[in-house]
């Protein structure tokens, strides 16, 4: 039975104190068995807060109720400063010796968990009662079994007949009953009207499903697929047992949407040395960026985005590159299972050329832009989580231009007297700097990566193609391919005291091939912060055909990633296949290697690098992951 109360006068006349400290003695300590923080989570009685007497009499009943002890007191031990300290005394129960064991309610436990559990208990000492060292042998087995798997609300609920030695345990499996879309508003209440979004559409990036086992793993899965189509300021997984059937779990998704409509514009004002090398505004008309999204289009998560930029909102006609698009998920409606999504891009963009760059000597090499105008129409379909392929159509417009905007058909170099010699290899498929060309896309990716206290780690393959379909300038018939293997290995465990995950180690390879009339800005680039480090973009090869492999081997140290790594590409020598032999002109080696070392901070990767053509060491900044 429970004594009748604390056994301290309470320091105020009506029987209240401040609790200042909760003490536990004679609690059993063992894996499985309750803890001091388990048992007193649910009382009245807590640090920091008043207390009554008649508050902890009835936490001393709960305590008693649960069964687990034959005598629960509790002492009332003045403090300073008018605090008082709860000691709570336990004298652990001890049931008749279990002749039987059975378990109801676990209809997805192996039957292997239940023989090996049966094992355990029959290899106990005769005559052993059944005490909370044998209810906790129980729950480890059991829910160990439950939670390692994700099922977070499965559980014993409680234990029956104690009294005559035929234990049965009673598990509640938490399974999915009802799943709800809940709006919220920006205080984080639900919202009696629905949003504008269909909540059909977001309960199809829910992997919870009625009438299966909740896990903990749908949940987030739940919450990283709603969150990633970019509607919503915040999402948040609920799940909720049924206080008359706890067996039945409702899961609430609950959303704040964006602003659908958003438009907005950055300026830009661009700064140049002046002769006394002091910073002066190379014009009093900014540039910068304008951008419109809709991101629900017609209620039907449809998006449209657009994109300009230039350099002078005055005169944008000089330097501009605008970005239209439309999204479409779901094209053959929400019963689709791989998720069809539609989109459409026009777009106009310029890029400098890594083929017309200069080699690892460094003469001074005039640049050429690429600039691009066209539209791209693309089908993909989600797979699994990390794994789709998409189909798509590209007609564009490419030309070529040097740094005055002017047409540039060839490369070029500058001579000794400092005039701009164009002899090199074309820049384009036609003669006057510029083609117009159509091809098919194609890419399928195979990613398993997941992350682990940090580190990522799994596999990733990744295969693209593009096929000229002879039409455009000079009628281009070629097909591009390349294909990317990557594996994350965990070596290591995590050291969760630490709070630092596995050393990996990353094996990398990457090749491609090209037939036909590809044009030479479309060749494959050796070399860069993607290819072989140490080296510029392209400063190795621009080929037809290539081979890389990689090797990085990380290491958490401090709460930073700490990496080696050593790299090499080759071109297989197909440089002078490509039209002009961009790399023979630019006197490139056309194979390459690197090694070096380097530390995560972050986004940011600040390296250490060794050129193995050249002898020298680098040191580069690079955002992302190289991989």
């Amino acid at each position: 039975m429970p004594a009748p109360g604390p056994s301290a006068k309470p320091a105020a006349a009506d029987g209240t104190f401040t609790c200042g400290e909760l003490e536990a003695q004679g609690l059993p300590v063992g894996e499985g068995i309750p803890t001091q923080a388990d048992l007193f989570a649910g009382l009245h009685c807590q640090p920091g807060f008043v207390c009554s007497r008649k508050e902890l009499a009835q936490d001393i009943k709960a305590l008693y109720a649960s069964g687990l002890f034959e005598r629960v007191n509790a002492r009332v031990v003045p403090l300073k400063k008018n605090k008082f300290k709860v000691v709570f005394d336990f004298a652990e129960k001890f049931y008749p010796p279990m002749r039987n064991f059975e378990v109801e309610g676990a209809r997805v436990l192996p039957r292997k968990v239940l023989a090996d559990l049966k094992k355990k208990l029959a290899a106990l000492p005769n005559e052993t009662p059944f005490t909370m060292r044998t209810m906790a042998l129980i729950k480890t087995s059991i829910e160990g079994w439950y939670q390692s798997r994700g099922y977070g609300l499965c559980y014993i609920s409680h234990f029956s007949g104690m009294g005559t030695g035929s234990i049965t345990a009673h598990v509640i499996e938490g399974r999915a009953n009802k799943i709800n879309v809940v709006w919220m508003n920006d205080e984080g209440q639900p919202e009696k009207t629905p949003g504008k979004v269909d909540a059909k559409f977001i309960l199809k990036h829910c992997p919870v499903e009625r009438g299966r086992l909740y896990n903990l793993a749908d949940g987030r899965k739940t919450l990283q697929n709603v969150f990633a189509l970019d509607l919503f300021d915040n999402v948040q997984i609920l799940p909720r047992q049924n206080e008359r059937n706890p067996g039945q779990v409702e899961v609430d998704v609950m959303v704040k949407e964006k602003p659908m409509q958003t438009a907005d514009v950055e300026a830009e004002w661009g700064l140049a040395a002046d002769e006394k090398n002091r910073p002066t505004l190379v014009s009093l008309v900014p540039g910068g960026t304008i951008t419109y999204e809709n991101r629900n289009l017609g209620g039907r998560a449809a998006t449209v985005a657009a994109s300009i930029n230039t350099k002078s909102f005055l005169a944008p006609s000089d330097d501009i590159s605008y970005r239209l698009m439309y999204q479409k998920p779901f094209i053959w409606g929400l019963s689709d299972e791989n998720r069809t999504k539609l989109q459409a891009t026009v777009f106009n963009a310029r890029k400098l050329c890594g083929v017309f760059t200069p080699g690892p000597d460094g003469e001074e090499v005039p640049p050429v832009w690429v600039d691009r105008a066209g539209a791209r129409v693309q089908l993909t379909q989600q797979f699994t989580r990390g794994s789709r392929g998409s189909l798509g159509l590209v007609a564009q417009e490419v030309g070529t231009r040097d740094e005055t905007g002017a047409p540039c058909a060839r490369g070029g170099r500058v001579s000794p007297m400092g005039a701009v010699v164009a002899d090199g290899p074309p820049t384009t498929l036609g003669a006057a700097g510029r083609d117009r060309l159509a091809y098919a896309q194609a890419a399928l990716v195979r990613d398993t990566t997941y992350l682990r206290d940090g580190a990522t780690l799994g596999a990733r393959d990744v295969l693209t193609v593009d096929q000229g379909l002879g039409i455009g300038t000079g009628f281009p018939f070629f097909n591009r391919a390349t294909a990317a293997c990557t594996r994350f290995l965990g070596l290591t465990r995590p050291w969760p005291r630490a709070r630092l995950g596995p050393a990996s180690l990353v094996l990398h390879g990457r090749a491609g091939a090209a037939l036909g009339d590809l044009p030479a800005y479309d060749a494959f680039l050796l070399g860069g912060p993607y290819s072989v480090r140490g080296y510029n973009v392209g400063e190795l090869a621009a080929c037809r055909r290539f081979a890389e492999a990689a090797a990085e081997l990380r290491l958490p140290v401090l709460g930073r990633t700490l990496y080696a790594f050593a790299e090499a590409g080759s071109d297989l020598g197909s440089s002078k296949e490509v039209r002009g032999n961009p790399s023979a002109y630019f006197r490139r080696a056309g194979r390459g290697s690197s090694l070096g070392g380097g530390v995560k901070l972050g986004a940011l990767r600040v390296e250490g690098v060794r050129d193995n053509n050249a002898g020298r060491w680098h040191v580069l900044l690079h955002y992302g992951e190289r991989f």
